[in-house]
């Protein structure tokens, strides 16, 4: 058995008892991209060379540095209006520059500043085959004993 991780930037949700709590994967490629481009503070590239898991909030996003053009509140509002509509897919992993696309064209109002369901009720270009979002493509995988000798 080997596990596999997404070899691109992925959301899922913590769990299947939490989907609100959703997490981020950001595989070591795409770090040193985002390095590259100031998305994120350089300095996980060296703690974090395998990739890196964060939970998608302000303060996680903060310690990171991580900017990816859209705010942890609108993707995380986004993820479940889609996932209410039956827009994710059944294993909940979503690329990552799809939700983050759809994130940042949301548009906030109302009384309390949230998402307004008018401005999501577009279908995202990002959604594709059969009206869901694509899946990241998932690594090989490497064997579990490997992965976890490289954990912190």
């Amino acid at each position: 058995m080997k596990i596999s991780t997404p070899s691109k930037r992925a959301y899922y949700p913590a769990s299947k008892n939490e989907p609100e709590r959703l997490l981020c994967w950001i595989p070591e490629e795409e770090l040193a991209r985002m390095v590259h481009f100031g998305q994120i503070a350089p300095e996980v590239l060296e703690d974090y060379p395998d990739g890196l898991e964060v939970e998608v909030s302000q303060a996680a996003f903060d310690e990171f540095g991580i900017e990816v053009g859209a705010s942890p509140e609108a993707i995380r509002e986004a993820y479940a209006y889609h996932l209410e509509r039956g827009d994710i897919p059944e294993t909940g992993r979503v690329d990552g520059a799809a939700l983050e696309s759809v994130a940042q064209d949301t548009l906030r109002g109302g009384p309390e500043g949230l998402l307004q369901p008018k401005d999501l009720l577009r279908e995202p270009e990002a959604l594709l085959r059969g009206g869901k979002f694509p899946e990241p493509e998932m690594t090989d995988g490497e064997d579990p004993r490997t992965v976890m000798l490289g954990l912190k």
